[in-house]
């Protein structure tokens, strides 16, 4: 388990690390606050998954 000394935005408590199904986060252990954790992994599908442009055709 990480802790992260008085990182919490909301009391300035403790927070620390874990992760459940949903992916990784931060909670603090005084007021309960919680921070979802981005991965390289979930931003990587998130971009891949957008969808593009289409080009419109020029008729003459």
């Amino acid at each position: 388990m990480m802790i992260f000394f008085k990182a919490c935005p909301r009391c300035s408590g403790d927070m620390h690390f874990n992760s459940d199904i949903y992916g990784d986060y931060k909670e603090c252990l005084n007021c309960g606050n919680m921070q979802d954790l981005e991965t390289p992994d979930a931003r990587r599908i998130f971009v891949s998954a957008a969808p593009t442009k289409k080009r419109k055709r020029k008729v003459a």
